[in-house]
């Protein structure tokens, strides 16, 4: 045995050890802090849309906006979530003010830009975040995933509406900006655009608010626009809704899918969804 060569391996095996326990330290030394994660859906869930936002002058008001929400994970980009809640919770985002911190942990000092969660229909096994057990019963019997209701108004006109849809929505990648540091607290916010539902273009960048054609389609004029008489109202004849490519030709088919919209990350942050 060349006792040289054996020594001057072990040398080197033991160096390159080190160095790859060194490299696994350094990669996490920058010690810990918290990272919490938000549920918001800003002023115009919680307060209502102005008439100053409409481009037909309407406004809105919201009485419910439910959502079931879960599969909610936040991590570090190629590395396993900091934190993972799969369970399913209902929140009523109308009856907050201010967001809601639906999760926490103390985690590794980094920057936390992969964010994911789901909407989806309620079943027996969802939970209250902030939701009354009524309109949580309400929308697992009905297999909703999101429940709408509200108020629009122009001038002395008034028109209600309740919209329960069993759309699933999984909205991931999100691209997050929650940045820990050692010792410090960071926020990743999940933010709901409820003013999507209004939008009359899917596929425009610059899309306008309007409530007029869901006024028109209250064809019995009884103050309520209901589901069957947004089906029956078509929308393919009209230049301001804009559906590019998608399969809908009617109003209740349009409100559907914007509500898989809804969903952003801190604020206006991006995400895919599928």
């Amino acid at each position: 045995m060349n006792t040289g060569k054996t020594l001057k391996f072990l040398s080197i095996l033991a160096l390159t050890s080190a160095l790859a326990v060194t490299g696994c330290e350094s990669d996490d030394d920058g010690g810990t802090g918290t990272l919490k994660v938000e549920l918001w859906g800003e002023e115009f869930i919680e307060e209502g849309i102005g008439a100053d936002e409409f481009a037909d002058g309407w406004s809105v008001t919201f009485d419910r906006f439910l959502i079931n929400l879960g599969n909610v994970r936040v991590a570090r980009e190629g590395r396993d979530p900091a934190i993972d809640e799969p369970a399913f919770r209902v929140f009523d985002l109308a009856a907050t003010t201010g967001p809601l911190v639906i999760a926490q942990a103390v985690v590794p000092a980094g920057d936390y830009g992969h964010a994911a969660y789901t909407i989806a229909p309620v079943t027996a096994a969802a939970t209250s975040g902030n939701a009354a057990q009524a309109d949580i019963a309400r929308m697992a019997a009905a297999g909703w995933s999101i429940l709408v209701e509200g108020t629009a108004t122009k001038g002395e006109r008034a028109v209600s509406f309740q919209w329960g849809v069993s759309t699933t929505t999984t909205y991931d990648p999100c691209h997050s900006e929650g940045a820990v540091a050692d010792g410090g607290e960071a926020v990743v916010q999940i933010t709901i655009h409820g003013d999507h539902l209004f939008y009359d273009s899917a596929v425009s960048d610059e899309p306008s608010l309007r409530f007029q054609d869901l006024a028109n389609a209250d064809a019995d004029q009884d103050g309520q626009v209901t589901q069957a008489e947004m089906a029956a109202y078509g929308i393919l004849a009209l230049e301001h809704y804009g559906v590019g490519s998608l399969d809908i030709d009617n109003l209740w088919e349009y409100v559907s899918h914007m509500t898989t919209t809804l969903g952003h990350i801190d604020g206006e942050g991006h995400c895919e969804t599928r």
